[in-house]
């Protein structure tokens, strides 16, 4: 089991933001969302210790509703 946070980097819907901040607190303890660049819509999501397989299912029931593009990163 990891033991780090997970951070990565998406690009989303302006319009979006607010869903995925709402999507997330309700799944309390999984991810925390934190804008960026509200311009250009990047967002980073730090994903708990142990829950990347549950966010990434998470994204798969939502991915009708949410585009979420990862941005490739170097940090």
């Amino acid at each position: 089991m990891e033991n780090d946070t997970i951070q990565k980097l998406y690009r989303i819907n302006r319009r979006e933001i607010s869903f995925l901040k709402f999507l997330l607190e309700s799944y309390e303890g999984i991810a925390v969302p934190r804008t960026i660049d509200d311009q250009i819509a990047l967002v980073e999501v730090m994903i708990a210790p142990g829950f990347y397989p549950t966010f990434q299912g998470l994204l798969n029931e939502v991915s009708g509703e949410l585009d979420m593009t990862p941005v490739l990163t170097s940090y």
